[in-house]
């Protein structure tokens, strides 16, 4: 098949491309140690769930980024009756450690590889755009994307549908039958392409119940991946 007659996919990045976990636990446990704060288990997993929650506030454009790299560390500081450090300065810490930590997702190379032989693959994240191109090029994998999309820089997030109609507008020959979003969020990723009418494959490799969103299918590593989109190129074929 060739590569224009393949599949556009859009790809999400933490928890589809990036172990975004280990990434994080390696930012906070930095910025704590930095503030001179023991980084607990509990502290940890505190910031991680703050963390979560704050950025659900994002997907529902009720917070801005700016505001977002200091309520985390307002909420966490206040949780744990943490005084006399700044929630500004710990914030700026935890991005730039964060932009620091890459890790790939073991056989993420090797997929992309194979995959931009046959299909366009294209980028579409959340993420604070530095960060996320930073951690991207330290992984090597940032070559295998004609294009990178940051909700950042579109002025909307994803799941809204003016994200996807900003990525329509701007890939070269879009065919809406032939795009496919791959990503590990039901309320961004998949509701998303949900809203956009094109094909979602929820990267589930945590084995999480689903919630009030149905992807078209639902994979747990990276050979059920492969296996689903050979199947949809095979529908293209016919």
């Amino acid at each position: 098949m060739a590569k224009g007659d393949g599949l556009i996919l859009l790809f999400d990045v933490d928890d589809t491309l990036l172990d975004f976990a280990k990434s994080e636990r390696r930012a906070i446990t930095h910025t704590l140690k930095t503030f001179g704060i023991e980084p607990t288990e509990e502290l940890i997993s505190a910031y991680s769930q703050i963390n979560l929650a704050c950025w659900k506030l994002i997907e529902d454009n009720k917070i801005t980024r700016k505001q977002l790299d200091r309520m985390r560390f307002d909420i966490l500081n206040e949780r744990f009756a943490i005084e006399g450090k700044d929630s500004v300065a710990m914030g700026a810490c935890y991005r730039k450690e964060l932009s620091e930590a890459s890790y790939v997702i073991r056989g993420c190379r090797a997929l992309l590889a194979e995959l931009s032989r046959t299909d366009r693959l294209f980028i579409v994240t959340n993420g604070a755009e530095p960060t996320q191109l930073k951690r991207l090029k330290k992984a090597g994998i940032d070559g295998f994307f004609e294009d990178i999309f940051y909700s950042e820089s579109i002025g909307f997030s994803k799941p809204y549908r003016e994200f996807f109609d900003y990525v329509a507008a701007h890939v070269q020959d879009w065919d809406a039958a032939r795009a496919v979003l791959i990503g590990d969020s039901q309320t961004s990723d998949i509701a998303g392409a949900n809203n956009a009418g094109i094909t979602s494959v929820w990267f589930n490799r945590r084995n999480e119940k689903i919630g009030g969103v149905k992807p078209d299918f639902t994979v747990k590593n990276y050979g059920g991946l492969k296996a689903v989109l050979s199947r949809l190129r095979t529908k293209l074929a016919k």
